[in-house]
């Protein structure tokens, strides 16, 4: 889980919802949860192989790449829409670029990850944090 910035203010709700965060996302039931997901993604896209879509064209494996959360509502309960196949520097690149800004945390969650998908996308591979900041 990514540590808070030294200047963000968390009201007892936020700090209670990043406490269970931190515990469901290193659980049993959330590695089941990622499993199951693989799963119902490769058939689903059958015979195509799951791609990091942060843009990268990396192939995603479940033992290896993360799982983006686009909205945290059902966190524990998530529909399969609501995760995204994400290798570790684009999902890092994603929360980086969502963080940069009030305007990207103003947006409704799956809104602003959309956009900001549509942004890594353009960028391509490796996005710097000097080439994001053209973005913000």
């Amino acid at each position: 889980m990514r540590e808070l910035s030294p200047w963000a203010r968390k009201s007892q709700g936020q700090n209670a919802h990043r406490a269970f965060y931190a515990g469901y996302i290193t659980s049993a039931a959330w590695y089941r949860r990622r499993e199951q997901w693989a799963k119902d993604e490769e058939a689903r896209i059958a015979p195509a192989q799951i791609m990091c879509r942060g843009g990268c064209g990396k192939p995603w494996r479940v033992d290896r790449d993360d799982l983006h959360h686009c909205d945290y509502r059902s966190l524990g309960d998530e529909a399969h829409e609501d995760l995204w196949a994400m290798c570790r520097t684009c999902h890092t690149q994603l929360h980086d670029l969502l963080e940069s800004s009030r305007s990207w945390r103003r947006l409704p969650k799956r809104q602003a990850n959309r956009q900001a998908i549509a942004v890594l996308t353009h960028r391509g591979t490796a996005v710097s944090p000097r080439a994001l900041g053209r973005y913000l």
